[in-house]
């Protein structure tokens, strides 16, 4: 299979071209397949040239006038392949969706290609978006992420939802059940060990005073001590990733490295302005920011999930341009972004697991972190290296991982509280209308299809139509007349299933029903703190912070000025309690306006940590208001959505009108209300204060804009 054989257009035929100059292997294989409109399950390393192929069934199903659908895991990918496909076919219309979880989307109809992350997608279907009918083509990107307890259910029943769509092509890392994978999607299997770049694989370990490594082919030594590898790599004018387990070590290491001496003095220049952005993200600059700072401005950095979005592109993007030389980061960045480098080190194969305690991390997560070494269009090879404290820690690790298969992946869909939320959104919108219709929907499933007993899930699912049923969010056998007679059966005697109003909505703003029962049995005027809780009792915020034992004195204090009444010391929901109350004053001091230096000093909570927490909670407390309304209570709703405001932008109640205005953040907006201007009427009366204040920039920003309450008070006026 050669480029100028693809049946496309010739300025689409130039712009692969640009990419490749042949297809690779893994492409030849792939392609025949992609053309005459095949299932295709692809199992390849990373960087085997797996999205070309995507890309390419995506330019088929487009010239073909149909709809394609791109599901990815991660927000970040789908940004990076969103950009990517505007970037390189500008032709085609191509949307991103991954925000709001309830909407329907229905402006995504008139767009040729959907780029969606897993939950967004899941969210789509279960609004019943009438565009979803059109689409003809599904790629899923790293499917093999059906084996993440967490996510992977619900990539599983999004699957199994869209398995009647015309063309699925499924991209995955190197697996060992390809095979079971590709007979559940009723597709064609290509696997291959491919790569453009030859990746070598090895171990480290120190011996006297000796850095030994232990490469596949060869091996060297270098001088001992602890960051040799990475002042080696830099050395050589290439770049490192140090894979570790928490976010701790990840900041440790990348101050440790100081590559300082080895940078020229223009890189240091450059590092030092990418640094003063890092640590001026915030409007305060934590420790953390100043610590990010300090690291990049000796050529390292760190990246984990601690970070603001803002931070992490900005080390990515310095990174993939060189000026950045060493990343030290948690397992998350193994996944999907793109982000190779020429070495890679994995220090840590241990992770702490709450059942377990510190367990060997799995096969699959050290060969996708070896991945990301050799970069295609620089390195010839790349080289994957595990760090081991003695040599026999070495040669344990090339047993365990080197020379090892990646696990199979299994279905998780029969966790409960996964059940309980496709269970009651497959009934919701209407997917499903009696229990044997549900039972014909699980038996399409990889869980039915792995482990060949639709019994054993049905018997789950059993549980949890009793437990909606009780929760009122279902009926079972609903009372209709059929033919002039009350029935409790459609007409082959099954009993039928009906969503109540209630369940409808619940399905809709895609929250677990055991988190929606906890919801509305709390619907009534609660103080800022029982409210919180109440939120944070929720599955949606777990895990809550960690109450460490040095916080048992202070949230004790707290807790006795609070009024709330606690289990027992002895208890064994104690400590759940007391996780609850500490992640609930992280709230209550961001709604009074604590900044997040304040917060990450008082509770060890990192900014990008917060705002994950406050994406959460705001989402719950917006559930929690539509609710109400729902069941008539619209005083709590305006109660609750009050909170949620707060929430979001960290201010208390005095700012909101001032913090819907564009350009207008908490710290502004608490500039301008001490100044004694509180809404946009004494914004246009102020306007040299407000130039005094923020600036001539945005005060002619803000006055550009239009007074949203006349326009709301236009409107009521106009009813």
């Amino acid at each position: 299979m050669h480029i100028e054989d693809l049946p496309f257009p010739q300025r689409v035929v130039d712009i692969i071209r640009k990419e490749a100059q042949e297809f690779n292997p893994v492409q030849k294989a792939s392609i025949p397949h992609v053309l005459e409109g095949s299932n295709l399950v692809v199992a390849s390393p990373t960087a085997s040239g797996k999205t070309l192929v995507a890309e390419i069934a995506v330019l088929k199903n487009y010239i073909e006038g149909g709809k394609s659908v791109y599901v990815v895991p991660l927000k970040a990918l789908a940004s990076e392949k969103y950009q990517d496909f505007r970037q390189k076919y500008p032709f085609m219309r191509t949307a991103i969706s991954i925000g709001d979880l309830d909407s329907a989307e229905q402006w995504l109809g008139s767009y040729d290609l959907v780029i969606a992350s897993n939950e967004k997608m899941d969210s789509l279907l279960r609004h019943n978006s009438p565009w979803l009918k059109d689409i003809s083509l599904l790629v899923i990107d790293e499917i093999h992420m059906l084996n993440d307890p967490t996510r992977g259910p619900t990539l599983e029943v999004v699957i199994t939802r869209m398995k009647n769509v015309k063309q699925i092509i499924a991209l995955s890392a190197t697996i060992q059940n390809a095979e079971e994978l590709t007979k559940w999607l009723d597709a064609k299997l290509v696997r291959s060990d491919y790569r453009p770049v030859k990746l070598e694989k090895g171990v480290a370990y120190p011996k006297k005073d000796k850095m030994i490594v232990d490469m596949d082919d060869s091996g060297f030594e270098l001088p001992y001590h602890e960051h040799a590898l990475i002042h080696d790599t830099v050395k050589k004018s290439k770049q490192c990733l140090l894979f570790v387990s928490t976010r701790k070590s990840a900041e440790a290491s990348a101050e440790k490295a100081n590559l300082s001496a080895l940078l020229s003095a223009e890189e240091k220049i450059a590092l030092a302005k990418i640094a003063k952005e890092a640590e001026n993200v915030l409007s305060i600059p934590t420790k953390q920011c100043k610590r990010l700072g300090i690291c990049i401005r000796q050529g390292a950095a760190f990246h984990h999930a601690g970070l603001v979005a803002k931070q992490r592109k900005i080390v990515e993007d310095a990174f993939r341009n060189g000026k950045i030389k060493m990343i030290s980061s948690t397992p998350t960045l193994s996944f999907g972004l793109n982000l190779p480098a020429y070495r890679v080190l994995i220090r840590d194969t241990k992770r702490f697991d709450a059942n377990y305690g510190n367990a060997y991390i799995p096969v699959m997560d050290v060969h996708q972190m070896c991945g990301r070494a050799g970069r295609p269009k620089y390195d010839s090879e790349g080289q994957a290296i595990l760090l081991a404290k003695s040599e026999n820690e070495a040669e344990d690790l090339k047993d365990r991982y080197l020379f090892a298969e990646p696990e199979p992946i299994y279905s998780k869909l029969g966790m409960e509280q996964v059940l309980r939320m496709h269970v009651l959104a497959l009934i919701a919108s209407e997917i499903v209308k009696n229990k044997s219709e549900l039972r014909t929907f699980f038996a399409k499933t990889f869980f039915a299809h792995q482990y060949r007993d639709i019994d054993a899930v049905m018997e789950k699912v059993e549980k949890v139509l009793e437990l909606l049923e009780n929760y009122k969010f279902i009926k079972i056998g609903e009372q209709e007349l059929y033919q002039g007679f009350k029935t409790a059966f459609d007409v082959t005697g099954d009993p039928q299933l009906r969503a109540t109003r209630v369940g409808k909505r619940i399905s809709e703003l895609y929250i677990d029903p055991a988190s929606a029962f906890t919801l509305i049995q709390n619907l009534k005027h609660l103080t800022e703190l029982e409210a919180l809780m109440v939120i944070n009792d929720c599955a949606e915020m777990y895990p809550l912070l960690n109450a460490r034992k040095k916080d048992y004195e202070d949230l004790e204090d707290a807790l006795a000025k609070s009024g709330l009444q606690a289990p027992d010391v002895w208890s064994y929901d104690y400590e759940e309690f007391m996780d609850r109350f500490k992640t609930t004053l992280i709230f209550i001091d961001w709604i009074n306006e604590k900044g997040e230096d304040v917060l990450l000093e008082k509770f060890g909570i990192a900014p990008g940590e917060l705002y994950s927490k406050t994406l959460s909670a705001e989402w719950l407390l917006y559930a929690v208001a539509e609710l109400a309304v729902l069941l008539n209570k619209k005083d709590v709703a305006n109660h609750f959505s009050k909170l949620r405001l707060r929430v979001k932008h960290g201010v208390r109640e005095e700012l909101l009108r001032l913090i819907k205005l564009k350009g207008i953040g908490r710290a502004r907006a608490r500039k301008l209300y001490n100044a004694g201007i509180r809404n946009f009427a004494d914004v246009k009366k102020s306007v040299p204060k407000v130039e005094e204040l923020l600036g001539k920039k945005v005060a002619q920003g803000l006055l550009s804009q239009e007074d949203l309450d006349e326009k709301i008070r236009a409107v009521k006026r106009r009813r």
